[in-house]
């Protein structure tokens, strides 16, 4: 009975993600003659791209981006999940819970065009720059927006992963390090974080995820300038309908997302349950 209900999972998992994932495979092996896709079995796609100078600069600029989101999504998501967790009352942190949620099934181009028109040479901060008698600032276009985008995609989903982390956590034990003098410094740094270490690496890979392979924020917040993989992948397609090489970064980022995961999840055991148990 478990596996005559779990085929419909199985069949959904292998129809729309393991059979469109080695076609994407088997395609990086074929050519492209006169626009027209032809299978075959080369390495020259490969070798095209993963040494090629545009290729490499993209990998490490969209490494660096999406390590910097990872790392601010965690900065940011923390305390505000430890807020909404164990500051808040019980009615406030379940309409806080609500506008966490919201932002994950509203559209992401929908926000996106609005931070440009915050962030915009004639947005609403520069207009308020500009009516104090300062010069516009230039947020539009750089780090700083790209972050921006990114952080709105990224942020909604961290913080809701460490807010339920944390309201599994065991409160007696928060209760005995403060009967025992602990500091709220202390009792964050030698008990909750130990307790909610998977979820703290399961919000950091996640951020790096869906910051690595975002297309919009670049898109729109920078103007694909300077390009990441992502905006590499529509280019390389664009230039003769390379579908074979799009398909080698493709592939190349899925294994990149695959190594990061099998990283954060080893890192995220807890070597001492593992210990007990053998």
């Amino acid at each position: 009975m478990p596996a005559i209900l779990g085929l419909p999972v199985l069949l959904w998992q292998i129809v729309f993600f393991a059979a469109p994932l080695v076609f994407l495979i088997v395609v990086t092996f074929w050519r492209v003659r006169s626009f027209r896709l032809e299978p075959d079995f080369s390495l020259d796609n490969w070798s095209r791209i993963l040494f090629s100078t545009p290729f490499q600069r993209a990998l490490v600029y969209t490494g660096e981006v999406a390590a910097t989101c990872t790392v601010l999504t965690l900065v940011i998501a923390l305390p505000a999940a430890y807020t909404i967790a164990f500051r808040l009352p019980q009615k406030i942190r379940g309409l806080a819970v609500t506008f966490l949620v919201v932002p994950i099934f509203s559209s992401y181009m929908l926000r996106i065009y609005a931070w440009q028109i915050v962030l915009s040479p004639d947005g609403v901060i520069n207009s308020i720059v500009k009516s104090a008698g300062f010069t516009g600032l230039p947020l539009l276009g750089g780090q700083f927006s790209l972050q921006i985008g990114l952080l709105t995609l990224t942020l909604p989903v961290a913080i809701l992963i460490l807010v339920l982390a944390f309201s599994g956590v065991d409160r007696t034990l928060v209760e005995a390090a403060e009967n025992l003098g602990c500091r709220r410094s202390k009792v964050i740094r030698h008990v909750l974080l130990p307790s909610i270490r998977n979820a703290v690496f399961l919000a950091g890979s996640t951020a790096f995820l869906m910051s690595f392979g975002d297309y919009i924020s670049p898109l729109f917040m920078t103007g694909s300038k300077p390009p990441t993989l992502s905006i590499l992948i529509v280019d390389t397609v664009k230039s003769g309908s390379q579908w074979p090489r799009a398909s080698v970064i493709g592939v190349t980022m899925l294994a990149i997302l695959a190594l990061v995961f099998l990283a954060a999840g080893f890192l995220g055991r807890d070597r001492r349950t593992q210990k007990g148990g053998r």
